[in-house]
């Protein structure tokens, strides 16, 4: 530990100091305040009411029904103003020209024409747009239209009032888990959500850190600063101490995030909490407990790889076709999130959760949406230990003579006989 502490607190401590550290880490709330709360502020700030959308009756007597239908709705105010229309009487094709013309001149977004067959039995409603693509954003004028067709259909079949209000009122549903423990209910279809984005928090900071400590081990091979290093530390040491000081850089950098999205958010977390704690969004007490763990473990398991990497090549360039396929063993749990959340209960879910290098994202996933028995997290864990003693032993014997290798790329031989090294 004395040998690899210096090693360490250097890693760390010009990587802290440095202003990419700084700049990266400023980077990553900065762009997640521009991409959702910019856009909202620059909404609100706009002095320029968006155009209106037009609903055009042409059958008659659906006017009055959308009327009440709007006055009722809490629409977003960015959303764009509907406007009802009476042209009962008049020809379909002089009002759609007519409609056309008013938003090919920028005056209206688009309009919905509403005849006799729609309102009796059209399954299908036709909405003229300026930008097609707006619907896409601004998608509550469908089910405001949708929803006046269905009222006026149920009042024309004899229903009136709280009878048609109870008829269209939308229907929401949560999903929970299945347990008579009330505790273990767990916060439904949010609670899943949030566990999902561990997964992907897992995924994509073992590749980012991994990378950093193979351009770590890069640069010093590259500027023979390692040569000198070596002289006076033995290379696992370095290793060692390039690993755990680049997993504690990532660590406080995770912090800072932390901390900042803490102060970010403690205003609304603090409104939620008055109007009822039990409606936000919670993560099980399994999934924060294995967070840091399956974490921390994937980290040691990955960086060693990528640490031994960098060990063989001089290059970034050089190393990036055996880094594609030290990425391989994180892209695949990747690819086989949607067979595992079927059935995560399931021979091949637990084979493939039990693989050491697909267990940080897999088994935590499982952990995540049904926690496995605890033979198999402990299972998991052993295995994950015992593939990182190996993995350290194995890269060990790769770093101890790549690191002082220059010249050409090795090859698989050459490989095999740096590992019979003594």
């Amino acid at each position: 530990m004395r040998s690899v502490w210096p090693i360490l607190k250097r890693e760390y401590l010009s990587r802290v100091r440095s202003k990419a550290f700084w700049i990266s880490t400023a980077l990553v709330p900065l762009l997640i305040f521009a991409m959702t709360i910019v856009p909202s502020l620059l909404a609100a700030r706009s002095k320029d009411a968006p155009e209106p959308i037009h609903v055009v009756d042409l059958a008659g007597g659906f006017a009055p029904v959308v009327r009440e239908i709007l006055a009722a709705a809490d629409r977003p105010p960015s959303s764009a103003p509907i406007e009802v229309v009476e042209a009962a009487g008049r020809p379909a094709d002089q009002v759609r020209t007519e409609y056309n013309a008013l938003a090919d001149e920028g005056k209206i977004q688009g309009y919905y024409l509403i005849d006799r067959e729609i309102l009796e039995r059209g399954d299908q409603v036709v909405y003229r747009a300026r930008n097609p693509g707006a619907i896409m954003s601004d998608s509550d004028g469908n089910s405001l239209v949708a929803r006046a067709i269905r009222t006026h259909r149920l009042e024309k079949l004899g229903l009136s009032g709280e009878a048609v209000d109870l008829a269209v009122r939308p229907i929401r549903f949560d999903v929970l888990r299945a347990t008579n423990d009330p505790k273990k209910e767990g916060g439904g279809v949010a609670a899943f959500l949030m566990s999902f984005m561990m997964v992907f928090f897992i995924y994509f900071t073992l590749i980012i850190y991994g990378i950093y400590v193979m351009r770590g081990v890069l640069e010093e091979k590259s500027n023979r600063i390692v040569e000198v290093i070596v002289s006076s530390v033995r290379p696992f040491h370095l290793m060692m101490g390039k690993i755990v000081g680049i997993g504690l850089v990532g660590l406080t950098q995770i912090a800072i995030w932390v901390a900042f999205a803490a102060v970010m958010t403690a205003p609304q977390l603090a409104m939620a909490l008055s109007i009822g704690a039990d409606r936000l969004p919670r993560i099980s007490g399994p999934s924060l407990f294995f967070l840091p763990i399956y974490y921390v473990l994937g980290y040691f398991l990955f960086a060693t790889i990528y640490a031994g990497i960098g060990s063989m090549f001089n290059s970034e360039e050089d190393a990036q076709q055996l880094m594609g396929v030290a990425n391989i063993f994180l892209i695949a749990p990747m690819v086989l999130l949607l067979p595992v959340m079927k059935n995560p209960d399931g021979t091949m879910s637990t084979l493939l959760s039990l693989f050491p290098f697909f267990s940080p994202i897999l088994m935590y996933l499982r952990i995540g949406i049904q926690t496995p028995p605890a033979w198999q997290i402990g299972l998991s864990i052993a295995i994950m230990l015992a593939t990182i003693m190996l993995m350290i032993w194995v890269v060990a014997k790769i770093y101890r003579v790549g690191i002082l290798m220059y010249g050409k790329k090795p090859t698989i031989p050459e490989i095999l006989r740096w590992l019979r090294y003594t």
